[in-house]
């Protein structure tokens, strides 16, 4: 199932920002909320008409008070909506409404109220396929972190999109682990856009923005407040068709991803710990409660069979002429990623030497270097 579609819509530049002003505006009219706004575009069928609407039509509408009506009429601020909008021009970010050809497609199964009316996205909108989500502690084990790493690789190599919200520990290690293995992965930020958070994943952000999806409801200049994490969580969930919880604490931001995946249908998974140790504490109790206990990504292929899909295995018919040391090279990457000094223990050749081949396979657009020495085909020669 691929869930993003390239992206199409027939709506003029012109036409496009004033949709984006009506759906601004109409959000940030008191008493509307995602939930309301999402009933009020499906009654009439755009922000537009809405906000046309008159105040006896806007009562009809289920859950739409009389003030809420009368806010509608008489609280609208273009001229703040003209001013947001432009900015979001000006960042070059997508606009995705929840009836465009390219919103994401899971998210429009979850609860009405949920599903968030406009999103903005940096990266690449299609090719990604069926996603799983990984989550946890910000402060993980080495042993967790491993994990995350490793089972996010393993996903990435099965042709599936791994989701994440970009936090310290768990997180970046499930998307580095999805990058560095030629994967794609997506993550969903509890601010806006123009500010990453924490700054410390700032190279991180770059490298899923080239070669992934960045995405948040959030208009620019949104500070990562910790009421918004709770809200972004039930995005991972959403575009997810299971979520994997890897080392959280008894109040860990990552339950919180669990429930709303119950609440949304999703698979649930959590990988057990060490009884008594902190960082167990809640992936223990979701087993406990009924979470599937994961060790490998063969338990997700188990609970979601329709996931199961051949490995990806490297393809090197079209790769470019090579010589002979460099086609015995490029065969080493059958396994993803290879550091510089353990290809050139498989290659039985000098660490200088190998160098001089990799350098070489770089010109040729065939590897390229992802962190520390670590090399990766380019995507087009998997």
């Amino acid at each position: 199932m691929i869930f993003w579609k390239p992206l199409r819509t027939n709506l003029t530049s012109k036409e496009l920002k004033e949709k984006l002003i009506d759906a601004i505006g109409l959000l940030a009219i008191p008493g509307v909320g995602s939930g309301r706004y999402n009933r009020l575009v499906k009654a009439f069928g755009s922000p537009s008409a809405v906000l046309h609407a008159s105040r006896l039509e806007l009562e009809a509408v289920s859950g739409i008070s009389a003030t809420i009506a009368s806010n509608v009429k008489s609280l609208f601020d273009g001229s703040r909506a003209c001013e947001i909008a432009s900015r979001i021009t000006e960042l070059g970010w997508t606009v995705l409404f929840r009836d465009d050809p390219a919103y994401p497609q899971p998210l429009l199964n979850i609860p009405e109220a949920d599903i968030p009316p406009l999103l903005f996205a940096e990266g690449e909108l299609s090719g990604i396929d069926t996603a799983v989500a990984i989550v946890g502690t910000r402060h993980p084990t080495e042993q967790g972190r491993m994990f995350a790493y490793d089972l996010a690789a393993s996903l990435a190599r099965a042709g599936i999109t791994v989701v994440s919200g970009m936090a310290e520990g768990i997180d970046a290690a499930a998307h580095k682990g999805a990058l560095e293995t030629g994967g794609r992965t997506v993550a969903v930020w509890g601010n806006s856009l123009d500010i990453v958070y924490p700054p410390a994943n700032k190279t991180l952000a770059c490298q899923i923005k080239k070669r992934g999806l960045v995405l948040s409801e959030y208009l620019p200049g949104t500070s990562p407040d910790r009421a918004n994490f709770p809200e972004r969580n039930r995005i991972i969930s959403g575009l997810s068709e299971g979520v994997v919880v890897i080392e959280a604490g008894k109040k860990s931001g990552a339950l919180i991803t669990a429930e709303r995946a119950l609440g949304q249908g999703r698979e649930l998974f959590a990988v057990p710990g060490r009884p008594g140790a902190t960082m167990s504490q809640g992936t223990n109790a979701l087993i406990k409660k009924g979470a599937r206990l994961l060790t490998s990504i063969d338990d997700i292929f188990e609970e979601l069979p329709r996931l199961r899909g051949e490995v990806l295995t490297k393809k090197f018919s079209q790769l470019p002429d090579m010589t002979d040391i460099e086609t015995r090279i490029v065969d080493l990457f059958s396994q993803g990623p290879q550091q510089l000094d353990q290809l050139a223990r498989m290659a039985d050749l000098p660490v200088q030497e190998v160098m001089e081949f990799i350098l070489a396979l770089e010109l040729k657009g065939i590897v390229r270097e992802v962190s520390g020495k670590r090399f990766v085909l380019n995507e087009e020669y998997l």
